[in-house]
């Protein structure tokens, strides 16, 4: 028994010692803001800062504001200042940017590029994980009430049939959810509120802090450790999705694109601004040389959807494809597929030309 006693007590010691020196002074582990609901539409818990890391790739710093959301903007305020345009960007983890210092994001490379002759304010709206449904929630439950002049909505390859096939997660619940079956559009699924669960306490720590976000110590991570080269080659994969199966579902994906663009076009002229589309590329296959990636019959669905229904629409692909001839620098991490500084400073000044040009 004293043996026992022992043993437990030295066990206890070390994870403290773990939890409050080792993991947070000498090998500190992400930052990872806090969760919250607002108005049905799942953010974070305002006035947060940190550093989000990865690896010893990422250390960059965010700052959450007054509403929730990742920006160097402490506080998004309702009132207009005259004659300055208001543009908001909605998205996931790529519109969020946690991989880049706060200020960093293609979102505010858009503000730079757009200011040469007057001010321009960009708002973000985004969170890890969202997918395109829950686009449709961001934009009728917070984005409007802001009066943007512009919407701008950054899509995703896994986008599509993640907003109608749930997908394992702390708050996927807690996105709006498209119901389609068959090619058959049957109605939208309401959020579940996002509650913290019984593991919340241990997912802070700074230990679970330690592998589970700064090495991403995951079974789907150590699988893809195992098994990276042979997926890497797997015509399957692409994008960050598994292309063959995403696609089997390609009738579905057409409906809820139909679907979410018709909505998302009808709340922006409700809130008095216009709709603008823009879709990642498949940025792997370009550093590989692949010419013809399977992926990007997302972006053919998405562009033939924004085209039917006559909203701007552009394609990163190409954008992205002749940076890389030109100058053959990578535009994400090599252990984080997410845009590195590089691959945001393109995106945006694709952006602000697309959001420049005079639109029909």
């Amino acid at each position: 028994m004293l043996n026992l006693g022992l043993a437990v007590a030295s066990t206890l010691i070390f994870l403290a010692i773990c939890e409050f020196v080792v993991f947070r002074i000498v090998l500190p582990g992400s930052d990872v803001p806090r969760n919250a609901v607002v108005n049905d539409v799942v953010r974070y818990a305002p006035g947060q800062t940190g550093i989000w890391r990865v690896r010893d790739e990422i250390a960059a710093p965010f700052s959450i504001n007054a509403q929730g959301w990742n920006s160097p903007l402490a506080d998004y305020t309702t009132e207009r200042r005259p004659g300055v345009p208001r543009i908001a960007f909605v998205g996931d983890s790529f519109v969020e940017a946690l991989q880049v210092p706060v200020g960093m994001s293609f979102v505010e490379g858009v503000a730079q590029t757009m200011s040469g002759e007057r001010p321009v304010e960009t708002y973000r709206f985004a969170i890890a994980g969202a997918p395109l449904s829950q686009y449709v929630q961001m934009v009728e439950r917070e984005v409007a009430r802001f009066r943007p002049d512009r919407i701008v909505v950054l899509l995703v390859h896994n986008d599509f049939d993640e907003s109608f096939v749930l997908r394992p997660g702390r708050y996927t619940s807690s996105f709006l959810k498209f119901n389609i079956a068959d090619g058959r559009f049957l109605g939208e699924l309401p959020p579940d509120p996002w509650r913290p669960g019984a593991l919340e306490f241990l997912r802070r720590t700074a230990i679970a802090r330690y592998f589970l976000y700064r090495w991403q110590v995951r079974p789907q991570t150590l699988a893809d450790f195992f098994l990276g080269p042979a997926r890497a080659s797997d015509p399957r994969y692409a994008a960050n999705i598994d292309v063959g199966k995403v696609l089997s579902r390609e009738a579905d994906i057409r409906v809820a694109t139909q679907h979410a663009f018709a909505r998302l076009s009808a709340l922006a002229r409700g809130a008095g601004a216009s709709l603008h589309l823009v879709m990642d590329g498949d940025r792997g296959a370009i550093q590989a040389g692949v010419v013809a990636s399977p992926a990007l019959a997302l972006n053919a669905i998405a562009a033939d959807t924004a085209r039917a229904q006559g909203l701007p629409f552009l394609d990163l692909h190409p954008v992205f494809a002749a940076d890389w001839a030109k100058q053959r620098q990578r535009f994400e991490f090599p252990s984080d597929a997410h845009w590195n500084a590089h691959g945001h400073l393109v995106a945006a000044r694709a952006v602000a030309q697309f959001l420049l040009q005079p639109q029909p």
